[in-house]
């Protein structure tokens, strides 16, 4: 029979793992927790360990553990059955649970790495935000390449290989938007959308579909939108504000109506879309 101590022991365990995931980048996943975090205790602990591991991070270090959407699906799916398939959440993300004026107030360090990658998928994530919320690939390549993804988003081989006596040839800008863009939606910052002749969606997700390259793909008919991540981690007023400092411009009541118009949602106060 399972007593607290079981369960006490699989919270903690679990706080360590979603802390691990936190700091590798990672996606919590449920297998994962139902494997060695909860050896030896039944299906139905799931959830009071689960929830004791949030109070846990909560109480410690002010995180808890928030599911993560699923990818865009097929837009012939049923509505349905697309809410079937979310009832039961399968990966979680550590999110922050200080408020915005505490967060302010902190001097938060990060590493260079970590803020060239916030930085670069922010702009990324905002160009297709303003472009009613999806982007071709042919677009999104030409605006990354214009960008200049930070070299920390590819293998150091293929950093080495990017410059050429200091400068960067047109094969290597193309290869490393290519690259750019892959490890957004590996991260899951970017969901990649194929779209079919009757102009219906299908989301690759992370089906095998995912890992075909761009030579098989030939990436005609796919367009990008935010992925489960992005979705998370920013909110439709963050944006608007990320949009307004980046242009110059004052975030105010008629900016962010204007920027709700081109992503096709009406922005409210909170931050939420209505």
């Amino acid at each position: 029979m399972e007593g607290d101590s079981e369960k006490e022991r699989a919270a903690v365990n679990l706080s360590r793992y979603a802390l691990a995931c936190h700091a590798s980048g990672k996606p919590i996943k449920r297998e994962d927790i139902r494997g060695p975090v909860m050896a030896g205790l039944n299906s139905r602990s799931f959830r009071p360990v689960f929830d004791l591991a949030n109070a846990f991070l909560e109480e410690d270090f002010a995180l808890k553990m928030v599911s993560l959407p699923q990818h865009e699906k097929k837009a012939a799916r049923s509505d349905s059955a697309n809410a079937n398939a979310s009832k039961t959440a399968n990966r979680w993300v550590l999110q922050s649970v200080l408020p915005d004026e505490a967060r302010e107030r902190l001097d938060m360090v990060l590493a260079k790495d970590e803020k060239s990658i916030l930085g670069f998928a922010a702009m990324v994530l905002s160009l297709i935000f303003v472009n009613n919320m999806s982007i071709s690939h042919e677009q999104l390549v030409l605006y990354v390449r214009k960008l200049g993804p930070p070299a920390c988003v590819f293998p150091a081989g293929e950093a080495r290989d990017m410059s050429v006596a200091g400068v960067a040839t047109d094969v290597h800008l193309e290869s490393a938007a290519h690259a750019a863009i892959a490890y957004l939606a590996r991260h899951s910052y970017l969901d990649k959308i194929a779209l079919s002749s009757a102009n219906g969606r299908q989301g690759f997700g992370e089906t095998q579909a995912t890992q075909q390259t761009a030579d098989a793909e030939g990436e005609s008919g796919v367009e990008y939108t935010w992925g489960p991540q992005a979705k998370v981690k920013l909110e439709m007023m963050d944006m608007a504000r990320f949009i307004a400092a980046v242009s110059g411009q004052e975030c105010t009541p008629d900016f962010i109506k204007a920027v709700g118009r081109a992503c096709g949602q009406n922005i409210s106060a909170t931050g939420a879309a209505e």
